[in-house]
C-alpha cells in the first residue's frame, strides 16, 4: 500500500471530515468567483503530500494531530473563500472576532503554526531539543505561506492579502501560536511520545 493509502486507512475519520471541507469551500470558491481557490487548491495538495510524507518517514502521526491540521485547512479555505458574516468585508478572512484587537485571519495564523508546530515536535521527537526544532520549523512554515501569498498578491489584483502591517501580525500570531503550543507540549508531553502518553496518565491521577 501507498503511504497515502495507508494514511486514510488508519484515520479514516479525519480523512472523511478533510474531504467534506475542502468540497464545500471549493463549491464555495467557484460560486463566489475568488481567484485564491486556484491557488488554495495546489498549495493544500502539496501540504497533504507534506504532511503523508512526515508520517511515513516519521510517523505514525497522531490522530489529534491530524484533526488540527484538517482543522487548521478548514480555517484557511473558509477565510479565503467564505464571506465576512458581518457584510463589511469580501471575506471571512477579514471578519473582526474582537473589534480591532482580533480578526479570523490572526486566529487562523496562530491556530495553524500551533498545530505545525506540534506535527514537527513529534517529527522530531527523536532528537535532543524536539520542542525549538518544532518551534523552528514552524516558523519557516510561516515565512514560506507569507512569502506565497504576497507574490500571488504581486499578480492577482483585489487578492485581499493585505499590506506590510498585515503581514507583521501575521508573524507576530506565528510566534504566539508556536509559543502556546511548545508550553503545551512542555507540560502534557508530546502528543503520541512515550512521556506524552506518561505525562497525560500522571495528569489524570493527579485529578481522580
Amino acid at each position: 500500500m501507498t503511504p497515502l493509502v495507508v494514511l486514510l486507512r488508519r484515520t479514516p475519520a479525519v480523512a472523511w471530515f478533510t474531504l467534506g471541507h475542502v468540497t464545500v469551500f471549493t463549491v464555495v470558491g467557484l460560486v463566489r468567483d475568488q481567484s485564491f481557490l486556484w491557488v488554495y487548491l495546489p498549495a493544500l495538495a502539496a501540504s497533504i503530500a507534506i504532511v503523508v510524507w512526515i508520517d511515513h518517514r516519521w510517523g505514525p502521526i497522531p490522530a489529534v494531530l491530524l484533526w488540527l491540521l484538517s482543522i487548521w485547512a478548514a480555517m484557511h479555505l473558509a477565510g479565503g473563500l467564505a464571506a465576512d458574516p458581518s457584510g463589511k468585508r469580501d471575506i471571512l478572512y477579514n471578519w473582526w472576532l474582537i473589534d480591532g484587537y482580533l480578526r479570523w485571519d490572526q486566529l487562523v495564523h496562530g491556530f495553524g503554526i500551533g498545530a505545525a508546530t506540534a506535527v514537527l515536535a513529534f517529527a522530531a521527537r527523536d532528537n535532543d531539543r524536539p520542542l525549538i526544532w518544532g518551534f523552528v520549523l514552524a516558523q519557516v512554515v510561516g515565512v514560506v505561506n507569507e512569502t506565497a501569498e504576497n507574490i500571488f498578491a504581486l499578480f492577482v489584483e483585489g487578492s485581499n492579502v493585505g499590506d506590510a502591517v498585515n503581514t507583521a501580525w501575521d508573524i507576530i500570531w506565528h510566534l504566539v501560536g508556536a509559543l502556546v503550543a511548545v508550553i503545551w507540549m512542555s507540560r502534557r508531553g508530546i502528543p503520541g511520545t512515550a512521556f506524552g502518553r506518561a505525562r497525560r496518565l500522571d495528569l489524570e491521577s493527579e485529578i481522580s
